[in-house]
């Protein structure tokens, strides 16, 4: 429709200056100059409109939780003298919806009214983003110029990261009865060792106890000592915007809080392993743990020189990890490489899961897996909303 009217006013303009060039007269010159002013009014009276506009926007709370819909409320003001006859909004769409409002609704406004919108609001993803309005096209009297004017102060929000509980873990079961920690137990029980012999494995190497002796001493291997769960979390951002990267961090860390609190409410020990500057551990074994655990979770910031391969150097260099009944790996991409990592740092050659946030993980993961890693790919979706 407006390319329409662009196209009829430049069909005028040009009978203006057919009129004049032949005929000329008061009326032709009338008829052009009027013509010609059409373009310099609409901008003009867009300009107003947008001095005129006030937008004001607000949720219930600015911290909010991915998946779970919250208030919306969104309120378009007229302080001019004049009629708008035209607006029409966009909202940031890419990690947000809004319910019940159509980017494609054209709005008027009288003087001195406004608009007032009460919706819902549902962030997709955890993290720290825009949502709500993100433009506002401003068009003219006569439908024909539009202008399109970005929020300079957009509503930024905090998502924290949902909580979902599994009935039964996807490609997962419990350790046995006879595995569980006592988990009044806070003390970790004595590790028989032995003097270093040639062909030992350094990975088994007990360096505390090693410094006590002042000889070289090795880890003796008991299968009963293997009892608790190991999380490795991926502390790496593989992609350079914010469209490519917040989906698999996203999954990610909801995978690695669902993972930790299945096993915790069936009373299996679990260790969170990350990597901040350095490698960071958080044993979850209650409910104050797990809280401590969200936390530090929601407020967590992947980074790109931040990989798997750093994490992975810092556990092979302290020896790997040892008395754990299964390794779990919640990873964003995985490789040939990955895989002999883990391997390096899987002192008790204890049973390793991996969980895959990335379908496009590389066509060599199944072959680089199978067989010697249970593999479990998360769907393209968030855990919050396939619960849904």
């Amino acid at each position: 429709m407006k390319n329409k009217g662009v196209l009829i006013l430049a069909a005028l303009f040009i009978l203006s200056l057919v009129g004049i060039s032949f005929y000329g007269g008061p009326v032709t010159y009338v008829f052009f100059w009027t013509v010609l002013m059409i373009p310099i009014v609409s901008y003009l009276y867009i300009l107003c409109v947008i001095i005129s506009l006030k937008i004001y926007q607000r949720t219930e709370g600015r911290d909010m939780v991915s998946g779970t819909p919250s208030e919306f409320y969104i309120t378009l003001q007229n302080e001019g003298w004049f009629s708008f006859s035209s607006l029409r909004i966009i909202f940031y769409s890419s990690f947000s919806t809004i319910s019940d409002i159509d980017d494609g609704a054209v709005y008027e406004l009288p003087p001195h009214s406004s608009i007032v919108r009460k919706t819902k609001l549902l962030c997709k993803y955890r993290g720290n983003y825009d949502v709500g309005i993100k433009k506002i096209v401003v068009g003219d009297f006569l439908g024909i110029f539009s202008v399109t004017y970005k929020i300079k102060e957009p509503l930024n929000v905090i998502v924290v990261p949902a909580m979902v509980q599994f009935s039964e873990l996807p490609g997962s079961e419990l350790l046995s009865d006879a595995d569980r920690d006592n988990m009044n137990r806070k003390t970790e029980p004595d590790i028989p060792v032995r003097e270093y012999a040639d062909g030992d494995d350094m990975r088994f190497v007990n360096w505390k106890a090693s410094a006590i002796t002042q000889k070289l001493m090795v880890r003796q291997r008991r299968g009963e000592e293997k009892s608790g769960i190991a999380i490795v979390m991926d502390p790496g951002r593989y992609q350079s915007s914010m469209e490519e990267y917040l989906p698999p961090e996203n999954k990610v860390i909801e995978w690695v809080l669902a993972l930790s609190l299945y096993y915790m409410e069936n009373n299996i020990p679990v260790d969170v392993i990350y990597r901040t500057s350095s490698v960071a551990k958080i044993a979850v074994g209650g409910a104050g743990d797990f809280e401590l655990l969200y936390g530090e979770m929601s407020r967590y910031s992947f980074r790109e020189d931040n990989n798997k391969e750093k994490l992975f150097e810092e556990l092979y260099g302290a020896s790997g990890l040892f008395g754990y009944r299964m390794l779990i790996f919640v990873a964003q991409n995985w490789s040939h490489e990955d895989s002999e990592w883990a391997d390096r740092i899987n002192a008790d050659f204890s049973s390793i899961r991996v969980y895959l946030a990335q379908c496009e993980t590389g066509s060599d993961v199944t072959d680089t897996v199978s067989g010697r890693f249970d593999v479990v790919k998360i769907g393209q979706n968030s855990l919050a909303e396939a619960k849904a």
